[in-house]
C-alpha cells in the first residue's frame, strides 16, 4: 500500500469527575444544542433535541484554523454511554461513558481515529493529535465545571 494511503490509528482516553448525577451528565452530552457550550470547536448544531441510537446531527466546527461541516451519527445511546461516529475533516469514533463514583460521576471520554498517512498526512496528523488532546481536556473541564442546575 502506498505511504499516502496508510492510516495511523490514534486513540485518546481521559476521565474526570463531575458533581452531578450520571443520568444528568449523559442527558447534557446527548443534547446537541448544548455542544457549543462545552465543546469550543463546535460553532453550531442541527439535530434532535435529545439523541437516540441512529439519530444524525450536522453542524459547523473550527478545526486547525479551518471552518468545516461536520456530521455525527449516534451509534449507541444507553443509560451509561453515548457513542457517536463523527466526521469533521477526519472520521472519529467518540465515546462518553458515565459511572457513579464515590465523589461524583466519573465521565470518561474516548476518541479513536484513523489519521492520514504519508508525508503531508503525517504533518497534519501531528497537529491534529495535539488539537484533539487539547479539545478533550477542555471539554472534560467545561463539563465538570457545569453547575448541576445546568446539567439537568
Amino acid at each position: 500500500m502506498p505511504a499516502h494511503h496508510r492510516r495511523e490509528r490514534f486513540e485518546l482516553e481521559r476521565s474526570t469527575t463531575v458533581q452531578a448525577p450520571a443520568a444528568a451528565v449523559l442527558r447534557r452530552i446527548t443534547s446537541p444544542g448544548t455542544w457549543p457550550e462545552w465543546q469550543l470547536e463546535i460553532d453550531s448544531t442541527e439535530g434532535p433535541e435529545h439523541l437516540s441510537t441512529g439519530d444524525v446531527v450536522s453542524g459547523k466546527a473550527s478545526m486547525l484554523g479551518f471552518q468545516v461541516d461536520g456530521q455525527s451519527v449516534a451509534a449507541e445511546v444507553s443509560e451509561s454511554a453515548f457513542t457517536e461516529d463523527v466526521v469533521v475533516g477526519v472520521a472519529m469514533t467518540v465515546t462518553y461513558s458515565v459511572t457513579e463514583g464515590p465523589e461524583g460521576t466519573v465521565l470518561t471520554h474516548r476518541i479513536v481515529s484513523e489519521l492520514p498517512g504519508g508525508p503531508l498526512g503525517g504533518l497534519l496528523s501531528f497537529f491534529l493529535k495535539r488539537r484533539l488532546q487539547k479539545m478533550q481536556s477542555t471539554l472534560l473541564r467545561r463539563l465538570a465545571e457545569q453547575p448541576a442546575s445546568q446539567v439537568d
